[in-house]
């Protein structure tokens, strides 16, 4: 009777042994006896059915309290993962010749809550070993995915990432470049810049990289500025909240109408997310070189850019801000300053330039401001012929230098966009619009 239940409890184990994942046993390499290793990877609660080469005449685990080892039949084992860790496995045969395995035990199901808990609706997989786990599925953003591919990191040493995005985000830059008559501004009395070191409107100061929250303004619209801004002494900045972009629009235009700006560019952007964008608005000259080679002499020409010049990088993080890298520059031709080169007047180039690094909300603006221009101009007005007789002509003209000074100011409003969803039509403003609404006057 004994006999009979033994028989019966060693098939039942056997049959346990068909069920369990093809992935573990795959996992575990055969056929090796002696002092070399094997190795065996479980997850918690997962048994493995081993089988030997030769009889076993004693077994012995080093931790028990991470597997557990049941001798089933003269030439097979049952190893069972009971906590997380790593420990070694020793049989021998009947002529006493050990055999270990390194086994290692992880916890699957407690790893994908975790990770569950935060890229919460996601649909992902994962496979691996407690050194190597592999993301497999697709996420529905680059954030989510950043998210998931950290927290993985958190319980294996080493993460490979195939996972596969749904929707790639993509960024929106609104941009305004004007230029403002600081004499006419003053007048006005509004200014875009502050002295240096001081806390509030458009002011940061020289190299300093902080999080300045502006308390003469608390009831406007003006923000914070990102822990990583960082500005040289002579560029300034103001930060409003989402959605105040259309009032300094509008402030633009009321500068724009009383003569006081000029804008130079109104640029809309759209890259991906982590992808570098780029705008030019202006043209290019020509720069001739002479070269020689064994007496012999050729003229090449180089075309050289100029004009309103604009390079951002944006970046999401993963709470949702964005991280921007952008530089701007505004250049014209100075012909004042011109060389002539083989008959042809080559003209210098007067540019201004700044580079910024910091982190905005979805929708904040940032105003950039400070690169000051000075021109002088000389005026001479003298009456004709008279003006012009040696010494005696300083008593028929009269010379005036007027100073111009300008500033450049540019507006910035990141946005994070999505493409429409696949079958969806955009809509016209004109689709709403019955025929017989319009105004036959508008037509003409």
């Amino acid at each position: 009777m004994n006999r009979q239940k033994g028989v019966a409890v060693i098939l039942l184990l056997a049959c346990l042994g068909l069920s369990f994942p093809a992935a573990a046993r795959a996992a575990f390499k055969q056929g090796v006896t002696g002092s070399s290793a094997t190795k065996l990877h479980l997850q918690a609660n997962q048994s493995f059915l081993l089988d030997t080469d030769l009889s076993i005449r004693r077994v012995s685990i080093g931790k028990p309290e991470i597997a557990d080892v049941t001798v089933v039949t003269p030439k097979q084992l049952m190893v069972t993962g009971k906590a997380p860790g790593e420990t070694t496995l020793i049989y021998w045969s009947e002529a006493g010749v050990p055999t270990s395995v390194d086994v290692n035990v992880w916890v699957e199901n407690g790893v994908r809550k975790g990770l569950e808990k935060i890229v919460p609706g996601e649909k992902f997989e994962m496979s691996g070993t407690p050194e190597t786990m592999i993301l497999t599925g697709s996420v529905s953003s680059e954030t989510a995915q950043h998210r998931l591919v950290e927290g993985a990191k958190a319980y294996t040493r080493n993460v490979v990432n195939l996972l596969a995005v749904d929707r790639v985000e993509q960024v929106m830059l609104q941009v305004r470049v004007a230029e403002v008559d600081r004499n006419v501004v003053k007048e006005l009395g509004f200014g875009f810049m502050t002295d240096g070191n001081q806390t509030g409107r458009g002011s940061i100061g020289a190299g300093n990289s902080f999080t300045p929250f502006f308390g003469d303004l608390r009831n406007s619209d003006v923000g914070k500025v990102g822990p990583n801004a960082s500005f040289s002494d002579a560029v300034n900045l103001f930060v409003a909240k989402p959605g105040a972009f259309p009032k300094f629009a509008a402030f633009i235009r009321a500068l724009d109408d009383r003569g006081a700006l000029k804008v130079l560019a109104e640029p809309n952007l759209v890259v991906s997310n982590g992808a570098e964008g780029k705008f030019l608005a202006g043209g290019e000259f020509p720069v001739v070189f002479n070269a020689s080679n064994g007496g012999a002499s050729s003229t090449s020409v180089v075309y050289k850019e100029f004009g309103v010049r604009l390079n951002f990088q944006p970046k999401i993080a993963p709470n949702g801000e964005i991280h921007l890298k952008i530089a701007q520059e505004v250049s014209e031709l100075d012909f004042a300053n011109a060389v002539v080169l083989s008959g042809f007047r080559i003209p210098a180039l007067r540019s201004r330039k700044a580079e910024s690094s910091l982190q905005l909300a979805d929708g904040q603006t940032f105003a950039l401001a400070g690169l000051i221009d000075n021109k002088i101009s000389k005026q001479v007005s003298k009456v004709p012929l008279l003006g012009d007789i040696p010494i005696l002509g300083a008593l028929f003209r009269s010379t005036r230098y007027q100073n111009s000074e300008t500033e450049l100011v540019i507006l910035v409003t990141p946005k994070i966009v999505r493409p429409i969803e696949k079958g969806m039509t955009a809509a016209l403003p004109t689709d709403r619009v019955k025929p017989e609404e319009i105004d036959p006057s508008m037509l003409k």
